[in-house]
Protein backbone atom coordinates (compact mmCIF):
# COMPACT_ATOMS: atom_id res chain seq x y z
CA UNK A 1 0.00 0.00 0.00
CA UNK A 2 1.24 3.44 -1.23
CA UNK A 3 1.13 6.05 1.61
CA UNK A 4 -0.19 9.20 1.91
CA UNK A 5 3.09 10.46 1.96
CA UNK A 6 4.30 8.72 -1.03
CA UNK A 7 1.27 9.17 -2.81
CA UNK A 8 2.08 13.38 -2.49
CA UNK A 9 5.92 12.58 -3.72
CA UNK A 10 4.45 10.77 -7.15
CA UNK A 11 1.90 12.56 -8.13
CA UNK A 12 4.08 16.01 -8.96
CA UNK A 13 6.40 13.50 -10.75
CA UNK A 14 3.42 12.46 -12.75
CA UNK A 15 2.14 15.95 -13.57
CA UNK A 16 6.12 16.80 -15.10
CA UNK A 17 6.06 13.60 -16.89
CA UNK A 18 2.65 14.14 -18.47
CA UNK A 19 3.59 18.18 -19.22
CA UNK A 20 7.13 16.69 -20.74
CA UNK A 21 5.14 14.56 -22.97
CA UNK A 22 2.99 17.55 -24.65
CA UNK A 23 5.61 19.66 -24.78
CA UNK A 24 7.76 16.93 -26.78
CA UNK A 25 4.72 15.62 -28.80
CA UNK A 26 3.85 19.72 -29.62
CA UNK A 27 7.32 20.05 -30.72
CA UNK A 28 7.46 16.73 -32.96
CA UNK A 29 4.05 18.27 -34.74
CA UNK A 30 6.04 21.64 -35.52
CA UNK A 31 8.64 20.23 -36.75
CA UNK A 32 6.57 17.32 -39.08
CA UNK A 33 4.76 20.49 -40.52
CA UNK A 34 8.08 22.60 -41.11
CA UNK A 35 9.79 19.56 -42.65
CA UNK A 36 6.59 18.54 -45.09
CA UNK A 37 7.12 16.49 -48.23
CA UNK A 38 4.14 15.54 -50.24
CA UNK A 39 3.26 11.86 -50.54
CA UNK A 40 3.27 11.64 -54.10
CA UNK A 41 5.30 13.29 -56.78
CA UNK A 42 2.56 15.60 -58.28
CA UNK A 43 2.29 19.16 -56.50
CA UNK A 44 -0.70 21.01 -55.89
CA UNK A 45 -0.07 24.70 -55.99
CA UNK A 46 -3.20 27.67 -55.87
CA UNK A 47 -1.99 31.05 -57.27
CA UNK A 48 -4.34 33.86 -56.49
CA UNK A 49 -3.10 35.74 -59.60
CA UNK A 50 -3.05 33.93 -62.96
CA UNK A 51 0.83 35.90 -64.34
CA UNK A 52 2.10 34.35 -60.58
CA UNK A 53 0.36 30.79 -61.42
CA UNK A 54 1.91 30.77 -65.16
CA UNK A 55 5.47 31.29 -63.52
CA UNK A 56 4.32 28.98 -60.97
CA UNK A 57 3.66 26.27 -64.12
CA UNK A 58 6.94 26.57 -65.66
CA UNK A 59 9.33 26.21 -62.48
CA UNK A 60 6.68 22.56 -61.48
CA UNK A 61 6.98 21.77 -65.02
CA UNK A 62 5.59 17.63 -65.08
CA UNK A 63 5.95 17.17 -61.04
CA UNK A 64 2.43 18.72 -60.62
CA UNK A 65 -0.74 20.82 -61.03
CA UNK A 66 -1.39 24.60 -61.34
CA UNK A 67 -4.66 26.48 -60.57
CA UNK A 68 -4.87 30.48 -61.27
CA UNK A 69 -8.13 31.98 -59.75
CA UNK A 70 -8.42 35.49 -61.35
CA UNK A 71 -7.33 34.05 -64.82
CA UNK A 72 -9.26 36.47 -66.76
CA UNK A 73 -8.66 40.08 -67.29
CA UNK A 74 -12.20 40.94 -66.83
CA UNK A 75 -11.81 39.64 -62.91
CA UNK A 76 -11.32 42.17 -60.43
CA UNK A 77 -9.34 40.93 -57.73
CA UNK A 78 -10.71 43.80 -55.25
CA UNK A 79 -14.35 42.66 -55.69
CA UNK A 80 -13.63 38.91 -56.10
CA UNK A 81 -15.65 36.67 -53.64
CA UNK A 82 -14.30 33.09 -53.96
CA UNK A 83 -16.77 30.04 -54.48
CA UNK A 84 -17.03 26.85 -52.29
CA UNK A 85 -14.97 25.09 -55.34
CA UNK A 86 -12.17 27.70 -55.10
CA UNK A 87 -12.08 27.33 -51.34
CA UNK A 88 -11.12 23.54 -51.53
CA UNK A 89 -9.00 24.20 -53.96
CA UNK A 90 -7.66 25.83 -51.50
CA UNK A 91 -7.86 23.23 -48.87
CA UNK A 92 -6.42 20.88 -50.93
CA UNK A 93 -2.99 22.75 -51.97
CA UNK A 94 0.88 22.03 -51.38
CA UNK A 95 1.50 25.46 -52.30
CA UNK A 96 -0.23 28.95 -52.23
CA UNK A 97 0.71 31.77 -53.87
CA UNK A 98 -0.50 35.27 -52.35
CA UNK A 99 0.37 39.06 -53.57
CA UNK A 100 -0.56 39.96 -49.98
CA UNK A 101 -0.69 43.50 -49.10
CA UNK A 102 -4.14 43.81 -49.09
CA UNK A 103 -4.66 42.96 -52.65
CA UNK A 104 -5.72 39.58 -52.15
CA UNK A 105 -6.94 39.14 -49.01
CA UNK A 106 -9.19 36.24 -49.53
CA UNK A 107 -6.25 34.38 -50.56
CA UNK A 108 -4.21 35.19 -47.45
CA UNK A 109 -6.93 34.01 -45.12
CA UNK A 110 -7.13 30.45 -47.19
CA UNK A 111 -3.41 30.43 -46.72
CA UNK A 112 -3.89 30.78 -42.84
CA UNK A 113 -6.41 28.20 -42.76
CA UNK A 114 -4.78 25.36 -44.27
CA UNK A 115 -1.71 25.01 -41.77
CA UNK A 116 -0.02 22.14 -44.14
CA UNK A 117 0.22 24.08 -47.43
CA UNK A 118 3.97 26.25 -48.02
CA UNK A 119 2.79 29.74 -48.33
CA UNK A 120 4.56 32.18 -50.50
CA UNK A 121 3.46 35.59 -50.05
CA UNK A 122 5.13 38.39 -52.33
CA UNK A 123 3.97 41.10 -50.00
CA UNK A 124 6.41 39.20 -47.13
CA UNK A 125 9.08 38.46 -50.19
CA UNK A 126 9.37 42.55 -50.86
CA UNK A 127 8.82 43.33 -47.23
CA UNK A 128 5.74 45.47 -47.71
CA UNK A 129 4.78 47.58 -45.27
CA UNK A 130 0.58 49.06 -45.56
CA UNK A 131 0.14 52.55 -45.66
CA UNK A 132 1.86 56.04 -47.16
CA UNK A 133 5.51 55.47 -47.98
CA UNK A 134 5.08 51.90 -47.00
CA UNK A 135 5.46 50.88 -51.16
CA UNK A 136 3.67 49.51 -53.94
CA UNK A 137 1.50 46.60 -53.82
CA UNK A 138 1.56 45.88 -57.60
CA UNK A 139 3.85 42.66 -57.03
CA UNK A 140 3.53 41.61 -60.58
CA UNK A 141 5.58 44.72 -61.82
CA UNK A 142 8.60 44.45 -59.55
CA UNK A 143 11.06 43.96 -62.41
CA UNK A 144 12.90 41.38 -60.34
CA UNK A 145 10.16 39.34 -60.19
CA UNK A 146 10.69 37.53 -63.22
CA UNK A 147 14.13 36.44 -61.02
CA UNK A 148 12.51 36.64 -57.84
CA UNK A 149 9.64 34.17 -57.56
CA UNK A 150 11.15 31.44 -59.73
CA UNK A 151 14.10 30.96 -56.83
CA UNK A 152 11.38 31.56 -54.25
CA UNK A 153 8.99 28.68 -56.18
CA UNK A 154 11.95 26.38 -57.38
CA UNK A 155 12.73 26.41 -52.93
CA UNK A 156 10.11 25.35 -52.10
CA UNK A 157 8.88 22.61 -54.37
CA UNK A 158 12.05 21.08 -53.71
CA UNK A 159 11.41 21.11 -49.68
CA UNK A 160 8.03 19.32 -50.69
CA UNK A 161 10.23 17.06 -52.64
CA UNK A 162 13.70 16.79 -51.95
CA UNK A 163 14.27 14.40 -54.85
CA UNK A 164 13.48 17.13 -57.91
CA UNK A 165 15.23 19.98 -56.19
CA UNK A 166 17.70 19.89 -59.76
CA UNK A 167 14.76 19.38 -61.51
CA UNK A 168 12.91 22.84 -60.00
CA UNK A 169 15.97 24.75 -60.16
CA UNK A 170 17.00 23.81 -63.68
CA UNK A 171 13.20 25.01 -64.65
CA UNK A 172 13.31 28.37 -63.00
CA UNK A 173 16.60 29.00 -64.51
CA UNK A 174 15.09 28.21 -67.94
CA UNK A 175 12.17 30.98 -66.87
CA UNK A 176 14.61 33.24 -65.95
CA UNK A 177 16.01 32.90 -69.05
CA UNK A 178 13.27 33.52 -71.24
CA UNK A 179 12.68 36.94 -69.19
CA UNK A 180 16.28 38.32 -70.53
CA UNK A 181 14.57 40.25 -73.15
CA UNK A 182 12.68 41.72 -71.05
CA UNK A 183 14.76 42.24 -68.36
CA UNK A 184 17.23 44.03 -72.09
CA UNK A 185 13.38 45.84 -72.51
CA UNK A 186 13.33 47.62 -68.98
CA UNK A 187 17.15 48.39 -69.71
CA UNK A 188 16.07 50.43 -72.98
CA UNK A 189 13.24 52.22 -71.72
CA UNK A 190 15.20 53.45 -68.33
CA UNK A 191 17.70 55.06 -70.78
CA UNK A 192 14.89 57.27 -72.31
CA UNK A 193 12.61 57.12 -69.35
CA UNK A 194 15.00 58.53 -66.68
CA UNK A 195 14.42 61.93 -65.31
CA UNK A 196 11.06 62.18 -67.15
CA UNK A 197 7.77 63.82 -65.45
CA UNK A 198 5.15 61.12 -65.49
CA UNK A 199 1.34 61.35 -64.34
CA UNK A 200 -0.89 58.14 -63.83
CA UNK A 201 -4.73 57.79 -63.53
CA UNK A 202 -3.88 54.29 -60.98
CA UNK A 203 -0.75 53.41 -58.97
CA UNK A 204 -0.60 50.34 -61.12
CA UNK A 205 2.74 50.56 -62.99
CA UNK A 206 4.60 52.15 -60.33
CA UNK A 207 6.85 49.31 -59.36
CA UNK A 208 8.30 49.52 -62.89
CA UNK A 209 8.20 53.33 -63.72
CA UNK A 210 10.05 54.50 -60.26
CA UNK A 211 12.63 51.25 -60.90
CA UNK A 212 13.24 52.37 -64.09
CA UNK A 213 14.08 56.42 -63.30
CA UNK A 214 10.85 58.33 -64.00
CA UNK A 215 9.33 60.95 -61.97
CA UNK A 216 5.71 60.21 -60.42
CA UNK A 217 3.97 63.51 -60.62
CA UNK A 218 0.35 64.31 -58.74
CA UNK A 219 0.12 60.93 -56.90
CA UNK A 220 -3.19 62.07 -54.55
CA UNK A 221 -4.78 62.01 -58.12
CA UNK A 222 -3.62 57.88 -58.93
CA UNK A 223 -4.73 57.06 -55.30
CA UNK A 224 -8.04 57.92 -54.62
CA UNK A 225 -9.21 56.59 -58.23
CA UNK A 226 -7.23 53.00 -56.94
CA UNK A 227 -9.16 53.57 -53.67
CA UNK A 228 -12.57 54.15 -55.81
CA UNK A 229 -12.70 57.59 -54.70
CA UNK A 230 -12.83 60.75 -56.67
CA UNK A 231 -9.99 63.40 -56.83
CA UNK A 232 -10.30 66.21 -55.55
CA UNK A 233 -10.80 69.64 -57.24
CA UNK A 234 -7.65 70.51 -56.32
CA UNK A 235 -6.31 67.36 -57.50
CA UNK A 236 -8.14 68.04 -60.56
CA UNK A 237 -6.49 71.43 -60.91
CA UNK A 238 -3.07 70.30 -60.45
CA UNK A 239 -3.61 67.47 -62.89
CA UNK A 240 -4.45 69.85 -65.42
CA UNK A 241 -1.64 72.82 -64.65
CA UNK A 242 0.91 69.99 -64.95
CA UNK A 243 -0.24 69.47 -68.54
CA UNK A 244 -0.58 72.54 -69.42
CA UNK A 245 2.81 73.74 -68.39
CA UNK A 246 4.00 70.97 -70.90
CA UNK A 247 6.24 69.44 -67.58
CA UNK A 248 4.11 65.95 -68.84
CA UNK A 249 6.36 63.38 -70.75
CA UNK A 250 3.81 60.72 -70.60
CA UNK A 251 0.36 60.24 -69.18
CA UNK A 252 -0.09 56.33 -67.90
CA UNK A 253 -3.53 54.76 -68.02
CA UNK A 254 -4.96 52.11 -66.51
CA UNK A 255 -7.80 51.09 -69.13
CA UNK A 256 -9.92 48.88 -66.33
CA UNK A 257 -10.52 51.75 -64.76
CA UNK A 258 -13.91 53.58 -65.59
CA UNK A 259 -14.15 56.05 -63.36
CA UNK A 260 -15.80 59.47 -65.36
CA UNK A 261 -12.71 61.75 -63.64
CA UNK A 262 -10.13 59.26 -64.49
CA UNK A 263 -11.67 59.47 -67.90
CA UNK A 264 -11.45 62.76 -68.33
CA UNK A 265 -7.80 63.32 -67.39
CA UNK A 266 -6.66 60.92 -70.46
CA UNK A 267 -8.99 63.06 -72.78
CA UNK A 268 -7.28 66.39 -71.28
CA UNK A 269 -4.03 64.70 -71.63
CA UNK A 270 -4.62 63.32 -75.20
CA UNK A 271 -6.54 67.22 -76.25
CA UNK A 272 -3.13 68.81 -75.16
CA UNK A 273 -0.95 66.29 -77.65
CA UNK A 274 0.35 64.31 -74.03
CA UNK A 275 1.13 60.42 -75.07
CA UNK A 276 -1.29 58.19 -73.43
CA UNK A 277 0.20 54.77 -72.71
CA UNK A 278 -1.84 52.08 -71.20
CA UNK A 279 -0.92 49.52 -68.47
CA UNK A 280 -3.24 47.12 -67.09
CA UNK A 281 -3.77 45.39 -63.91
CA UNK A 282 -4.56 42.39 -65.18
CA UNK A 283 -3.31 40.12 -67.67
CA UNK A 284 -4.71 40.39 -71.05
CA UNK A 285 -6.36 36.82 -72.24
CA UNK A 286 -4.17 34.80 -74.44
CA UNK A 287 -1.03 36.32 -73.59
CA UNK A 288 2.14 35.06 -71.78
CA UNK A 289 3.47 37.57 -68.56
CA UNK A 290 6.74 38.47 -70.31
CA UNK A 291 4.61 39.56 -73.56
CA UNK A 292 2.88 41.29 -71.57
CA UNK A 293 5.18 43.05 -70.04
CA UNK A 294 7.17 43.87 -73.09
CA UNK A 295 4.22 45.34 -75.32
CA UNK A 296 3.60 47.83 -72.35
CA UNK A 297 7.30 48.34 -72.57
CA UNK A 298 7.54 48.74 -75.94
CA UNK A 299 4.52 51.45 -76.25
CA UNK A 300 6.36 53.60 -73.36
CA UNK A 301 9.27 53.56 -75.37
CA UNK A 302 7.70 54.75 -78.39
CA UNK A 303 5.57 57.20 -76.56
CA UNK A 304 8.76 58.88 -75.12
CA UNK A 305 10.97 59.30 -78.55
CA UNK A 306 7.89 60.84 -80.38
Amino acid sequence: MISKKQSFIWVPILIVIVLLGIVFYQVGERKEQTTKQVTSDQIQVVASLDSYGEMAKAVLGNAGSVVSVINKPTMDPHEYEPTASVAKQFDKADVIISNGGGFDNWSVNFAKQNNDAKHINLANVYHYKDGEGGGNEHFWYKTDITTRLPKELAATYGQLIPAKKAYFEKNAQAYQKKADKLIDWQKRVKQHLDGKNLLATEPVFDNTLLTLGANKKDTKFAQAIEEGDDPTPTDVRQWHQLIDQGQIAVVIDNPQSTGKLAIQGVDYAKAHHVPVVKARETKPADTRYIDWQINQLKALDEALLK
